[in-house]
């Protein structure tokens, strides 16, 4: 029988996963370790003859991809694919999947929830609370129609956070250089044509960007939020990130935050994330205790995604595109991201 290795899963059980694969692959679930390159190596030793491959937040580099003697498919249980050499996979003749289209409203609304706390200052009070001081007094808060909220990036999560957003009563611009005059307008944004020119604007900037590097983009995203933009961005402007740690750079960030330059931070990645589901002591990632100390942060577990709706539907839809491949057809067009190993896919497997 096939063989369907998963190296960290969503959830506690691979149920949903083995019900959709039962009677054509085995499914393996793998084991996690709070060590990447140790992570790495259990996945060379557990999946180098498995005919499928799910993966969540392991990185599957060339080293990886290079001994896969069987694997026709590699799925990214997600959204985003930045931790997969898509350059090697189409070399090996691998397929390569995501999974576009099943958190879109959750990491929104997780978004939104960050803007609407910084505008209400619901950390202070929260911090007041559990003080026992009783006191509404001295908080800088504002509504939703006296805050202009800067989208970057108006793909399905920045469109569904515009449109949410401009409900609640935000002023919304956004800036994106792959969409037209009208869809900014359809999205209920109005258009900044450079970046620098919404980093002025806004009152609250929300990272909704997939991470991209020179080469894979015109725009590149690696980085995009440096020194430069936080001399050019608003004073006491907030920053939400809920795409990928890298596209800020972290010294940039905290010597803004230590400044004064913006008033704040919230984000549901960092850069050089660390494995899921470990606790981390001290020296774990240099990173996160740097972030995690300040007291104008709020960090969330990378969590955005989550509900009852969204892992469940993260699950069967990844499981279909290895169950489709291993019966011997091709993924979903929207969820396919090399397309172009087509070629090279047949002639290894026919």
């Amino acid at each position: 029988m096939l063989k369907v290795y998963l190296a960290d899963i969503h959830g506690g059980d691979i149920e949903i996963e083995r019900d959709i694969l039962r009677g054509v692959a085995e499914v393996i679930k793998g084991r996690k370790n709070k060590d990447k390159r140790k992570h790495q190596l259990q996945i060379l030793k557990d999946a180098k003859d498995v005919d499928a491959i799910g993966i969540r937040h392991t990185e599957i580099g060339r080293e990886i991809i290079d001994r896969l003697d069987r694997c026709r498919i590699i799925v990214r249980f997600g959204t985003g694919y930045d931790n997969i050499d898509i350059k090697a996979a189409t070399e090996n003749g691998t397929i390569v999947t995501f999974v576009p289209d099943y958190c879109t409203d959750a990491v929104s609304e997780h978004a939104l929830t960050l803007a609407l706390m910084k505008i209400r200052g619901f950390k202070e009070f929260g911090r007041r609370i559990k003080r026992g001081f009783w006191s509404a007094q001295g908080v800088k808060t504002e509504m939703a129609k006296d805050t202009t909220l800067g989208i970057i990036g108006l793909g399905r999560i920045g469109s569904a956070l515009s449109r949410k957003a401009s409900c609640v009563g935000f002023n919304v611009v956004a800036y994106d250089p792959f969409i037209g005059d009208k869809d900014f307008e359809i999205r209920n944004a109005r258009k900044m044509k450079r970046l620098g020119d919404l980093l002025k604007t806004a009152d609250i900037v929300s990272l909704n960007v997939p991470l991209t590097r020179k080469g894979e983009s015109k725009y590149p995203t690696l980085g995009m939020i440096g020194k430069r933009e936080f001399e050019r961005i608003k004073d006491g402007s907030y920053i939400i990130n809920v795409c990928r740690g890298e596209v800020i750079n972290t010294d940039a960030l905290i010597s803004a935050l230590k400044s004064g330059k913006i008033s704040g931070f919230a984000a549901d990645v960092i850069e050089d994330e660390p494995q899921q589901s470990f606790y981390l002591k001290k020296g774990d990632n240099a990173i996160f205790d740097r972030l995690k100390s300040m007291p104008n942060v709020t960090i969330t577990p990378h969590c955005a995604f989550t509900s009852t709706r969204s892992v469940r539907e993260v699950k069967r839809k990844g499981a279909l595109e290895i169950k489709r491949v291993l019966e011997g057809h091709f993924p979903r067009d929207i969820a396919w991201i090399n397309p172009e190993v087509k070629k090279a896919y047949l002639e290894r497997f026919g």
